[in-house]
């Protein structure tokens, strides 16, 4: 049974692209229109097939939609907001694909027309590949998705993008747009600043013994460098916050590695250890 008539998606990239393809596959929704700036992208994605149809105009690719998704880096998403809500219709639900939430419904809040509803979501998934070329329609399923509930989300809103992404294959939570932020903040931003930190630290010597440790730990330094400035100045508060968390650790890392306290330094690695092996 089909949920939705049309759904919308603004930036069809990675995120975009799976969303489209998920949609697709579990029948989800009836018409999947993805919204474009550049021909080149479209083009692809209609050979993907991870859209039903295309528009580079925004007003008639959001018209009639019952959801629409903004899936674009985080300093664009309030941006189309405003662009594409005035156009969308009484009842209809905009939401977001983002890692950054604060920033995000705060400017999206002040800006949307009454009678679209706003609910901030966003899929804990992905890679360092960010082209619709590597979007799946599996790229979801039994990934995390948190959405938020702030002041003016519209709860009956909430649950149907609730069911949304679930349909999609996902675990939903919800979450406070701060909390939100806190927790990516360490889990998803602390990581990439220390990997790109980490390739920056090596030299010419050293870099060509770098082996699958090295690899594995900084991959995701190999993402879209613009996209992640975005999400560093959107998050910088919470990012700044668990860099500071991270520098404490190290520094008591370090003093125990001076001191040559074995025993403690055991007891850190086991800890880890039994973290990572939960995941």
């Amino acid at each position: 049974m089909r949920s939705f008539n049309k759904i919308a998606i603004i930036g069809v990239g990675l995120i975009g692209g799976s969303i489209g393809l998920a949609a697709q596959k579990r029948g989800i929704a009836r018409h999947v229109v993805g919204v474009f700036r550049r021909t080149s992208t479209m083009a692809r994605a209609l050979r993907m097939k991870a859209v039903t149809s295309v528009s580079m105009d925004i007003a008639e690719g959001v018209k009639d939609a019952d959801i629409v998704i903004i899936a674009t880096p985080v300093s664009l998403i309030p941006v189309m907001a405003k662009r594409c809500a005035p156009f969308m219709k009484k009842g209809a639900i905009l939401t977001d694909a983002g890692s950054v939430k604060g920033f995000v419904v705060k400017e999206i809040s002040k800006a949307i027309p009454k009678g679209v509803r706003f609910v901030g979501s966003h899929p804990m998934a992905g890679s360092e590949k960010t082209s619709v070329r590597f979007a799946r329609a599996d790229l979801f399923q039994g990934a995390f998705t948190i959405l938020t509930m702030a002041q003016r989300t519209d709860k009956a809103a909430l649950a149907v993008i609730r069911r949304f992404w679930a349909s999609l294959g996902s675990k939903v939570v919800v979450a406070t747009p701060e909390e939100h932020d806190r927790i990516v903040a360490l889990v998803s931003h602390l990581p990439h600043v220390i990997a790109q930190e980490l390739c920056i630290l090596q030299d010419k010597k050293s870099l060509p013994y770098a082996a699958g440790g090295f690899k594995d730990t900084t991959r995701i330094a190999s993402s879209d460098p613009d996209m992640w400035m975005d999400i560093f100045m959107a998050n910088r508060l919470e990012v700044t916050r668990a860099i500071d968390r991270f520098i404490e650790e190290l520094e008591t890392f370090k003093t125990d590695l001076k001191s040559g306290r074995t025993k403690k330094i055991l007891a850190r690695s086991r800890m880890a250890k039994a973290i990572r092996d939960r995941i």
